[in-house]
C-alpha cells in the first residue's frame, strides 16, 4: 500500500458533512498531539456520529502506517550508509590482511536489521564461514551494541541441527564487533517450498525440524522474536536452519533483566509485522514470551501450506492488528484440498489471537507434528463453537482510533463481564446444588441429627448420595449423569453388580438423551458404554458386555484414534470379554496388537502395559501354557510395583494371579506365600464378602489341605 492509495481511500468520505476534511484530519492529529487546534463542537459531535468517527479512524490508521513507512525508510537509509562505510573500510584494509585477524572476507551475502553478513574464510583452517559485522560498527548506539553482543551470547549457547552454529567472536582491527558462524548455503524456506512443490506432509516435516530447534532454544531461555521465511534457510541436504538471532530475547532465571530492558522499550515494536503476534504488535515487552515465536511459526506454516500469509488483505497496520486480534484465518484446507484436517487444527492453534489458546510450548507443537507424521491422533482440538462465536462478535467491535478503541474496550469488557457473570452464576448455582446434595447426604448419617449410626455401610452411604443428588440436581441432568456414573464406578469397585448396574444404566440413558439434544459429548457416551460393559462382565453377561465394549470402542477409535490410552483400555476390556467367551485366538490377537501399539509409543503408561500382559497371561493359563502365563504375570507385577502402593488392589490381584498359576504348576509353598499376601491386601481393599476375596480364601484352603503344607501356616 502506498501513501497515494491511503489518500484515495480517505477522499471517498467526509463523514456526515457537518465538518470538513481538514477539521477531521486535525482531530485525528490531536489524538496523538494535544496541541493541535480543533474546531468548536467537533469533539462532542464525534461520539454521536458513526460516519465522522469512521473517517477519523481511517485517518489515524493511515497516519500510523505512513509514519511506520517513514521509520522503515529511515532505518533502511541508515543501513545503506553503514554498509557503505563498512564496505569502504573492508576494501581499505584488504591489502593489510583484512579487518579481522585470521579471516579473509569475501562478498556481502546478507544484511539484516542491525548487521551485514559476509562470506569469509578462516585462514588457519581454510574453513569457509560467514562473518557478521555490526552496522555502524564502533559508531553504533549503545542499544545496537548490546543487541549485537547479545546475539553472540545467544547463538553461542545453542547447539542444534536446526540452528546456525557460532564459531568465534571478537573486535576487528578498527574496533568493529564481529562474529564468525557456520555458513549455511541454500534457499529461503518459502522459496524452497515453492520451487520444490512441497506437499503438505513435507512442509509438516520441515516445520517439525524448525519447531524442534525453536523448542531447544526456548528450553535455554531464548526467544527468537523474528521468525520468518527469510530467517530460515533450507540447506543442500533439505535441512532447515534458523538464522539471525539479532532480535532474540533471553528469559528465565539466567536472563539478566538489564539486558532485555535495555534493548526493548515500552511502546517499541521489534520483529516483522506480518509474522508478529498480536501481543507483540502492542509494543509491551512484558507481554512477549515464547508463544510469540509459536504465532510466527503459525504464519510461516500457513504461508508454506497455501502460498500466502493468513492476513494479506490488511490495508494498514491498524487493520492488520484488528484482523490478527479479532479474526480467525481461513482454514488452510479450504485453500488447498490436499491439506489434512489435523494440519488445519495445528496451524490455527498456532495462530490463535489469545496466547493462552496456542500450544503451551514448542515441545507440545513438536509432539503434535510427530503424531501427525506418524499417523497418530494429535492432541490439539478445534475451537468450540462458543469460542468461534465470541471471536466473530469481537471482530466487529474492534476499532483503530484511540477514542473508538476506548469505547470498544468498555463494550467488550462489559459484554465479557456479563457473560462471565452469567456463567459464574450458573456455575455457582450448579456447584451449590452439587455441594448441597453431598452435604445433605453426609448430614443424613450424623448420629446426633439424623438416623445414622456407626454401622452404616459404604453402600448405604452411596445410596444416600445418589438419592439426594437425584433430588437436588434434577435441573442439571448432565451433572447428575456424572454423579451417577461416579457412584456406579465405586459400586463396581466393591463388586456390587446390582447397585452398579442401576447407577450406570441411568447415567448411560441420560447421556444418550443429552447427546441427541446436543448437550453431551460422544466421549461421555462412550465412557458410559465402557462402564456398562464392566458391569456385564461382573454379572457374567458376556454377550451384552461385548456389545457395549464394541460400541464404546467404535466411538473412542473415531474420536481419539486407535493409539489413545482410552481407546486401548476399551480394546483391552473387549479382549478380556472374548477370553471369557473362550474365543482365545481372537483375544490373543487383540492383546498382541495392543502390546505392539503400547511399545511403539514413548511414555506409554507402565500400568496399562502391565494390564495388557496380565490379560494375555490369562489366555496362556486357559490354554495350559502355564510357564508362559506365570512369566507374564510376574512381569506385570514387577511393572506395577514401581508405580503403586504396596497395598494397592492391583498388587493384590496380581499376587493372586501368580498364586493360582503356581498352584497349577505344583509350587504349593510359593503359591501359599503369594496368596497370603494377596488376601491381606484384598480384604483391606474389597472387604470380606467380595467375590475376589472369596476366591483367594478358597485357594488358600486348598493349599493348606495339601500333605506337603503345614496346616498352621497361613491366615485363619
Amino acid at each position: 500500500m502506498t501513501g497515494g492509495e491511503a489518500t484515495q481511500i480517505d477522499s471517498d468520505s467526509v463523514g456526515c458533512g457537518r465538518f470538513g476534511r481538514d477539521d477531521l484530519e486535525m482531530l485525528a492529529i490531536a489524538q496523538s498531539d494535544p496541541s493541535a487546534p480543533v474546531v468548536d463542537g467537533i469533539v462532542e459531535h464525534l461520539p454521536k456520529c458513526p460516519a465522522c468517527c469512521a473517517v477519523v479512524d481511517r485517518i489515524v490508521a493511515d497516519n500510523a502506517f505512513l509514519h511506520e513507512l517513514a521509520r522503515a525508510a529511515s532505518r533502511a537509509s541508515d543501513s545503506r550508509a553503514a554498509i557503505a562505510r563498512l564496505e569502504a573500510q573492508r576494501e581499505d584494509l584488504a591489502a593489510s590482511g583484512g579487518p579481522i585477524s585470521g579471516y579473509r572476507l569475501g562478498a556481502e551475502i546478507h544484511r539484516g536489521a542491525q548487521g551485514a553478513v559476509f562470506r569469509a574464510e578462516q585462514i588457519a583452517t581454510r574453513r569457509v564461514c560467514a562473518v557478521k559485522m555490526l552496522l555502524g560498527g564502533r559508531f553504533a548506539g549503545d542499544r545496537e551494541l548490546i543487541r549485537f553482543e547479545r546475539e553472540v551470547e545467544v547463538v553461542a549457547r545453542l547447539r542444534h541441527p536446526a540452528i546456525v552454529t557460532l564459531y568465534e567472536s571478537g573486535v576487528s582491527r578498527d574496533g568493529e564487533p564481529w562474529f564468525a558462524m557456520e555458513l549455511v548455503e541454500g534457499e529461503r524456506l518459502d522459496d524452497f517450498v515453492r520451487a520444490h512443490f512441497s506437499p503438505p506432509r513435507q512442509v509438516a516435516q520441515l516445520l517439525r525440524q524448525i519447531a524442534d530447534g525453536i523448542a531447544y532454544a526456548h528450553r535455554r531461555g531464548v526467544i527468537h522474536r523474528d521468525l520468518k521465511p527469510g530467517n530460515i534457510v533450507v540447506d543442500a541436504e533439505g535441512v532447515p536452519r534458523v538464522l539471525d538471532f539479532g532480535l532474540a530475547r533471553l528469559q528465565g532465571g539466567d536472563a539478566p533483566a538489564e539486558v532485555n530492558s535495555a534493548t526493548t522499550m515500552a511502546g517499541e515494536f521489534v520483529g516483522t509485522f506480518a509474522y508478529a503476534a498480536p501481543e507483540q504488535l502492542a509494543g509491551d515487552p512484558g507481554a512477549v514470551d515464547s508463544r510469540c515465536d509459536l504465532y510466527a511459526l503459525g504464519v510461516v506454516f500457513y504461508q508454506c501450506l497455501v502460498g500466502r500469509r493468513p492476513f494479506e488483505g490488511a490495508r494498514s497496520i491498524a487493520e492488520l492488528v484488528a484482523q490478527k486480534t479479532g479474526s480467525v484465518p481461513t482454514r488452510p484446507s479450504a485453500l488447498n484440498g490436499a491439506i489434512d484436517g489435523d494440519l488445519d487444527v495445528i496451524t490455527l492453534r498456532l495462530l490463535a489471537a489469545d496466547p493462552a489458546r496456542r500450544y503451551v510450548t514448542a515441545d507440545a507443537l513438536v509432539e503434535d507434528l510427530e503424531r501427525f507424521l506418524d499417523g497418530r491422533p494429535i492432541l490439539a482440538r478445534e475451537d468450540s463453537m462458543a469460542y468461534v462465536v465470541r471471536k466473530t462478535l469481537r471482530r466487529h467491535w474492534i476499532a483503530s482510533s484511540a477514542a473508538a478503541a476506548l469505547m470498544a474496550t468498555i463494550l467488550i469488557s462489559g459484554v465479557a463481564l456479563a457473560f462471565a457473570y452469567a456463567n459464574a452464576q450458573r456455575q455457582r448455582v450448579r456447584s451449590e446444588r452439587t455441594l448441597a446434595s453431598f452435604r445433605d447426604a453426609v448430614g443424613s448419617v450424623n448420629p446426633e441429627a439424623s438416623s445414622g449410626s456407626a454401622s452404616l455401610s459404604v453402600e448405604q452411604f452411596l445410596e444416600l448420595i445418589e438419592a439426594n443428588s437425584a433430588n437436588e440436581l434434577s435441573s442439571e441432568p448432565a451433572v447428575l449423569a456424572g454423579v451417577r456414573d461416579t457412584i456406579g464406578i465405586v459400586h463396581l469397585g466393591f463388586e456390587d453388580a446390582p447397585r452398579a448396574e442401576r447407577a450406570l444404566s441411568q447415567a448411560l440413558d441420560e447421556r444418550r438423551r443429552l447427546y441427541a439434544n446436543g448437550e453431551c459429548s460422544r466421549e461421555e457416551v462412550a465412557e458410559s458404554l465402557h462402564n456398562m460393559g464392566r458391569v456385564c462382565i461382573l454379572q457374567r453377561k458376556l454377550t451384552e458386555a461385548e456389545a457395549f465394549y464394541r460400541e464404546a470402542l467404535a466411538v473412542r477409535s473415531d474420536v481419539f484414534g486407535e493409539r489413545d490410552p482410552r481407546t486401548m483400555l476399551t480394546a483391552r476390556h473387549l479382549a478380556s470379554c472374548l477370553r471369557r467367551e473362550n474365543r482365545l485366538d481372537e483375544a490373543l490377537a487383540l492383546y498382541d496388537a495392543l502390546e505392539v501399539r503400547a511399545l511403539d509409543q514413548s511414555g506409554y503408561p507402565a500400568l496399562d502395559l502391565a494390564a495388557i500382559r496380565n490379560g494375555r497371561a490369562f489366555i496362556y493359563q486357559s490354554r495350559g501354557e502355564l510357564p508362559r502365563a506365570l512369566s507374564d504375570f510376574e512381569d506385570a507385577l514387577d511393572a506395577i510395583r514401581g508405580q503403586l502402593a504396596s497395598d494397592d488392589y492391583r498388587v493384590g490381584r496380581s499376587l493372586f494371579n501368580i498364586a493360582s498359576t503356581q498352584e497349577r504348576l505344583s509350587m504349593p509353598v510359593e503359591s501359599l506365600q503369594n496368596a497370603t499376601q494377596a488376601l491381606e491386601i484384598l480384604r483391606k481393599r474389597k472387604g470380606g464378602d467380595a467375590a475376589t476375596v472369596v476366591d483367594v480364601e478358597k485357594l488358600i484352603a486348598r493349599l493348606r489341605s495339601l500333605p506337603s503344607i503345614d496346616p498352621s501356616v497361613g491366615p485363619n
